[in-house]
């Protein structure tokens, strides 16, 4: 008995223990680093734009080995007949019946003349590009561009991933300091209510001064909920973002403050230019389609390859009783004389095409110049705003501590109190919506620069028209 209530103890001791560890698991304590190293790691995007890019690898493997050596084999098997095989067959019949003492070498004879009942046919074909116009060289190295392209737009997947997961954990913060807010302003109702409850019973104030404090600290507490809400919502998208279930408890180390940034809009533009991945990536696709055109264009070109060609058949799978083997080697060239003008409507369909992937790369540059420009302003506007509302808490704060000194007192009225309540948490919220903005913004502008986390593309671009293939060219552009 004693033994059973050891190991019943023992085992209420374990489950209570791996309770905690669940309940702990649920619980998470990060800052903005681990959050975005999270975010790179498990979001769904990120693995998206590797997929791409192992997707145009492959495609530039593909290509290039169709410049190689190609060796096929066939076979066919037939149930054959008819008037041509006739004499063949009876000859086989004749010799199958001979008695073996009579002819010795029946069988030998046997395999000379099979029964032509059945045949199998094999060939071996091995064939090499020698010329083709163009179009293998034009078509790998389309792909080796669309793979640069691919590289740099899985940089600018991280890049994103990284600008969505600081804003989305700013949020956060922004949610949690304006519930903190709403905290203190029902905190200062309900002691003015409680001051404006003790004049009401000695008679010195009107009923009306309590009822409009009771509706103030509702309005409140119903302000507060909603910032709850709103808090309890950024932290699921937060979560999401960072590949967690959308109900863990997230433990931010993390504060909104400010800090200046002291670089000016052209250096901001100038290092976008050359700096960002999706321009580049861009440039690299109108770079791709000038290749298409030249892919195009091999068609009104000849084609030679080398071939090497074998073939037997016969009564077995790989008999060559029915045809001796017989093989070939050579050159072969065809040339596409008159293609009812198939070839020029390609050339002109990926002329258009070119023109379009040229456009779309001028129009990304003039995307980064926006974004870079409205980064920047929102960045400097929000940086003003920021040190305008810190001063304007100082002013408010001074004024409700008098507004309500003198309402003790019974020299001012309960609806300057609450009205310098309301200024305290405009100001507040002013003061850390300005915060929210400036650090948002300032986490825009590193986006709209280009400010690299795995690679850094302009080094990536100098390495690629060096020569370096893409596999080189990411050692070298590597942040270290």
């Amino acid at each position: 008995m004693k033994r059973f209530l050891k190991k019943f103890l023992m085992s209420v001791i374990i489950s209570l223990y791996s309770t905690h560890i669940v309940f702990a698991a649920d619980s998470l304590k990060i800052n903005l680093s681990d959050a975005v190293g999270l975010a790179l790691k498990n979001n769904r995007s990120i693995e998206q734009a590797k997929d791409d890019r192992e997707s145009a690898r492959w495609n530039l493997s593909a290509i290039r080995r169709e410049s190689g050596p190609r060796l096929s084999w066939s076979s066919n098997a037939n149930k054959i007949g008819g008037k041509y095989y006739g004499d063949r067959r009876e000859r086989h019949y004749f010799y199958e019946n001979i008695p073996e003492e009579v002819l010795e070498y029946n069988d030998i004879l046997l395999r000379e003349f099979p029964s032509y009942q059945t045949e199998f046919s094999n060939t071996l074909n091995l064939s090499m590009p020698i010329y083709s116009g163009g179009r293998l060289e034009s078509q790998r190295k389309a792909a080796e561009y669309n793979l640069s392209s691919a590289d740099l737009i899985l940089e600018n997947s991280r890049q994103q991933i990284k600008f969505q997961t600081t804003r989305a954990l700013y949020q956060v913060l922004q949610y949690q300091n304006l519930m903190n807010v709403r905290q203190e302003e029902m905190k200062n109702l309900s002691e003015h209510l409680e001051t404006v409850k003790i004049q009401y019973e000695v008679g010195t104030v009107a009923m009306s001064d309590f009822l409009a404090t009771n509706v103030q600290l509702a309005n409140s507490q119903q302000n507060y909920n909603s910032a709850q809400i709103n808090f309890e919502n950024a932290v699921a998208t937060l979560n999401n973002l960072l590949g967690l279930p959308v109900d863990t408890n997230l433990i931010i180390s993390e504060k909104l403050s400010y800090s200046p940034f002291d670089e000016d809009e052209n250096f901001c533009l100038e290092y976008a230019l050359s700096h960002r991945p999706d321009g580049i990536a861009a440039a690299y696709a109108a770079k791709s389609s000038e290749e298409s055109i030249n892919s195009a264009k091999a068609g009104t070109r000849p084609n030679v390859s080398a071939n090497v060609n074998g073939f037997f058949s016969g009564e077995g799978v790989f008999k060559a009783d029915h045809d001796r083997e017989r093989w070939s080697a050579g050159l072969q060239i065809s040339w596409n004389i008159f293609d009812n003008n198939v070839t020029s409507a390609q050339i002109h369909q990926a002329k258009s095409a070119q023109k379009k992937a040229e456009s779309q790369a001028q129009e990304q540059l003039e995307t980064i110049r926006l974004e870079v420009h409205n980064a920047y302003t929102s960045l400097r506007i929000s940086e003003k705003n920021v040190k305008l509302s810190e001063e304007a808490i100082k002013q408010a704060q001074e004024q409700y501590l008098i507004s309500k000194i003198r309402y003790e007192e019974g020299v001012d009225t309960n609806l300057n109190v609450m009205t310098s309540q309301e200024k305290l948490t405009q100001a507040q919220t002013n003061y850390f919506s300005a915060l929210y903005t400036y650090n948002t913004s300032r986490a825009q502008l590193e986006k709209a620069m280009g400010i690299p986390i795995k690679i850094d593309a302009e080094i990536y671009r100098k390495a690629i028209d060096e020569g370096k293939n893409s596999r080189r060219a990411l050692e070298i552009a590597a942040v270290k």
